[in-house]
């Protein structure tokens, strides 16, 4: 195959996936089922009783009571909100996902929390795997294969 066809081959396929990625993140919105933090922080009290699945950062936990206080991020900036009925293990700094219902005054009873990061030093130690295994099969990958310049692909060393 000509090195100029495989180069178009590879630069429509690109555009491609970066059309359905532009696509999707311009339909994202629309899409999702529940009311968003921004949909939360413009029109609040419409969306009282509503189900919501929202992320956050976690500000303060109150273990007596079983709340955390999370942050929201929006458009127009975080959105603070007391989460109730909260059971796991999390520290402030750390994420959640949560799914409930919207009640009066900034809270949420939760029907279901999810901790992704217990504390805000999880996400140093996942990006730090991350790029360890990223870096591992890039060298075993580079110690089987070249790249040809000629030919614009890979050979078997």
């Amino acid at each position: 195959m000509r090195p100029s066809l495989r180069l178009f081959g590879i630069v429509l396929v690109g555009l491609l996936v970066l059309g359905m990625g532009v696509h999707y993140d311009a339909n994202y919105e629309t899409n999702w089922p529940y009311p968003t933090g921004d949909a939360l922080e413009t029109d609040y009290e419409s969306h009282v009783g509503d189900r919501t699945f929202l992320f956050g950062t976690v500000q303060a936990v109150d273990r007596e009571n079983a709340t955390v206080e999370i942050l929201v991020e929006t458009g127009r900036g975080p959105l603070p909100l007391t989460v109730g009925g909260v059971e796991q293990s999390v520290e402030p700094g750390g994420a959640v996902q949560v799914y409930g219902t919207v009640e009066p005054d900034h809270h949420l009873a939760a029907d279901r929390v999810v901790v992704v990061n217990p504390a805000g030093s999880s996400l140093v130690f996942k990006y730090g795997v991350s790029l360890v295994g990223a870096l591992l099969v890039v060298v075993l990958f580079f110690r089987r294969w070249r790249f040809d310049t000629d030919g614009l692909g890979f050979e078997v060393r």
